[in-house]
């Protein structure tokens, strides 16, 4: 058998809720009329134009005409003809559809009960739209003379009221309970809303249900329900609140026409009439202030959320802190070390050699750390610089396996190499595609264990696409880590746990470097104890340029002999650097201070070359240079621990050539001499 088509079941669903709507809106509506007292069409009790609101707000406006059909049909069988009875058809569908419209665009919609203000923009709403049917539907009544022009004013009070009051007391508790899905069953608080719902009926049988000759008499007993309503409004949802406020005005009708409670009257439909200016107040009242506590359970709840998030911040923060002092301070023990034992023992040459080599590597490991500090911030900023040339691949993978022998030595591990592409030359930025095969080495090397195995193998799968693998037997990636595992500090709060070192920050660099050569960096793992394997993906060099020789200005060998006016204030960077620059033939000037440098430069003595370091304890590098330039023509290099672009920026605009980061190689700075002295030539 062949289904209804979706548009087809749809249709049928709407026709059959718009008959349901039409059929409650009849019987609701003749049972009203059964209360009209003053007018047989002015009923103080109409449920109907709520009912009617609700069916617009979580149906939609389509079902307008089973409210027309709905009011036509109940009018049609009370005095009047079928011109009065279309007439307040349409006042009754008008008042339905403008209230829902002006819900729905100013008020929130559904939503219109989470919030106290949208509570009270609801309760105006709903006071100017049902101004309509009274206006329209009795008007149209005394034009044919079913209605007495006398008692207009009264007749059009008693409909606007009832109408005001059976969208307060039906529209809340029917968008309430259809609009929201229900929550799942909690003893403890399902326990009190029974017991405040119970409490409410019984306060509201003491005051209207005849119990005691205190609501038979009459007296003006309605404020022992104030304290009872208010309990549920800030105990309770606005769902349980409108639904006890129902009972509440349930119980009152009934007990009004009975002649019980304070509101009894000589006359039915006044006693109704200050019912219903009593349950209005109170209803609105009430949702508004259940609302109004919604809203700050709400604003805890976020609150308690913000809180937590802090605190999780703040624990990856000290953690990340502890890694960091950890991870600074660990390579400056074993130069400090060795320079004692190099200070109270004679060693041979080679012993010697080997020392110096370890304390280089050593320095470069804590010069690498700030890097990877300063690369995370250029990356996050947007401010990463690259310079892309020829790079041979397999030749930057064996420059990282020397620079680490020693580490995986340390732990026994076999590396082994698996070198299958046959193109493998790429375009890259040399220093920092090397950066990133070193993260991935120093990582799986940290993760795996002793005598494990690492594996760094390339392939060509592709034409013109080079992959290389770094996959270790460590101790792989949980699944939940494995989404996470290229943010920030995600491997530094993990390591720390474990001890594994780490500042957490070199897959993250890695991944925004490989990003940055327009490469891939995935990671995969079996699991926790199946090893881990890292895959760089990104395209080979054309064969024009890979056969292109780069010719970089840090080859070029700088001029010898050249007067250099060297300031810095720390004395030891400053007799360091003074001792190889004097070696490499020039003739150096040191000064330690920027009135010291300006004495040394106002002796008569013409320098060809300034490097200075741009924090001076009275003044800095940057106006340093522009008073010497003032003076005669000269070249800069700035020297600083500050690598940031805003920093390099400052040094340029102020007049250096270069800007080179502490700590500073012999061979950088050799390279920025020859590129500031050849620019200015």
């Amino acid at each position: 058998m062949e289904q209804a088509p979706p548009d087809n079941s749809r249709r049928f669903r709407t026709a059959l809720t718009a008959v349901i709507l039409a059929v409650v809106y009849f019987v609701a509506g003749k049972l009203s009329l059964r209360l009209a007292s003053l007018h047989a069409s002015a009923s103080p009790v109409w449920p109907p134009a709520g009912i009617a609101l609700a069916a617009l707000l979580l149906f939609g406006f389509r079902l307008w005409p089973a409210i027309f059909i709905g009011a036509f049909l109940v009018n049609l069988t009370t005095p009047g003809n079928i011109f009065t009875s279309f007439g307040i058809a349409t006042g009754n569908t008008l008042e339905a559809v403008i209230g829902a419209w002006l819900i729905q665009r100013f008020a929130g919609g559904l939503r219109v009960f989470d919030r106290a203000y949208d509570v009270f923009k609801f309760a105006l709403v709903v006071a100017l739209s049902t101004l309509v049917s009274p206006t329209i539907g009795l008007t149209g009544l005394a034009i044919a003379s079913f209605a007495d022009w006398a008692n207009y004013p009264a007749i059009w009070l008693t409909w606007w009221l009832g109408d005001l009051g059976g969208v307060v007391m039906f529209a809340p508790l029917l968008v309430l309970w259809l609009a929201q899905p229900f929550r799942r069953i909690n003893p403890a608080r399902d326990i009190e809303v029974a017991i405040l719902l119970l409490l409410l009926t019984f306060l509201s049988e003491v005051v209207f249900g005849g119990w005691f000759s205190i609501s038979t008499l009459n007296y003006p007993i309605a404020f022992l329900l104030g304290p009872i309503i208010v309990w549920t409004a800030f105990r309770l949802s606005a769902r349980e609140t409108a639904t006890g406020l129902f009972v509440l005005s349930a119980i009152a009708v009934w007990g009004t026409l009975q002649r019980y409670g304070p509101f009894v009257r000589a006359d039915q439909n006044q006693s109704l009439l200050i019912l219903q200016s009593f349950n209005i107040l109170t209803t609105i009242t009430a949702v508004a202030l259940a609302a109004g506590m919604a809203e700050r359970r709400r604003a805890e709840a976020a609150i308690e959320e913000q809180r937590a998030t802090v605190e999780a911040a703040n624990r990856t923060k000290d953690n990340f802190l502890a890694m960091l002092s950890h991870e600074l301070r660990t390579p400056l023990t074993p130069v400090l070390a060795a320079l004692d034992t190099l200070k109270t023992e004679p060693q041979p040459a080679a012993d010697v050699e080997a020392t110096l080599a370890m304390m280089r590597r050593n320095i470069e490991l804590e010069s690498q750390l700030i890097d990877d500090l300063l690369d995370l911030t250029r990356i996050t900023k947007d401010k990463l610089h690259l310079e892309f040339e020829p790079v041979d691949a397999h030749q930057a993978v064996r420059n990282v396996l020397e620079m680490c022998a020693s580490e995986a030595h340390a732990k026994k591990l076999q590396v082994q190499l698996e070198f299958h592409a046959t193109d493998f030359r790429i375009m890259a930025d040399p220093a920092k595609f090397q950066q990133i095969v070193w993260n991935l080495f120093k990582n799986a090397i940290k993760f795996t264990g002793e005598n494990g195995t690492i594996t760094i193998s390339s392939a060509n799968h592709l034409p013109h696409i080079l992959t290389l693998a770094v996959g270790d037997t460590g101790i792989g990636i949980e699944p939940e880590i494995m989404e996470r595992i290229f943010n920030p500090f995600e491997q530094g709060e993990r390591s720390f746990q474990r001890r594994f070192g780490g500042l957490g920050l070199g897959l993250t660099i890695s991944k925004s470097l490989a990003q940055a050569h327009g490469a891939s960096l995935i990671a995969k793992s079996e699991g926790t104890g199946r090893g881990a394997t890292f895959l760089l993906t990104m395209k080979t060099a054309e064969l024009d340029e890979a056969s292109t020789k780069p010719s970089p200005l840090d080859a070029q060998t700088p001029p010898a002999g050249l007067r250099i006016l060297l300031v810095d204030d720390h004395p030891d960077t400053c007799a360091a650097l003074e001792k190889l620059l004097t070696l490499r033939g020039h003739s150096v000037a040191a000064a330690h201070s920027m009135r010291e440098a300006m004495e040394v430069a106002g002796a008569g003595v013409s320098f060809d070359l300034l490097i200075s370091d741009v924090g001076l304890p009275d003044g800095n590098g940057m106006d340093l240079i522009r008073y010497l330039r003032a003076q005669r023509p000269i070249r800069g290099i700035a020297i600083s621990g500050f690598g940031m672009d805003a920093d390099i920026r400052k040094s340029i605009e102020a007049g250096f050539a270069e800007h080179l980061v502490k700590p500073v190689k012999l061979e950088k700075l050799e390279a920025a001499i020859a590129r500031a002295m050849a620019s200015a030539g």
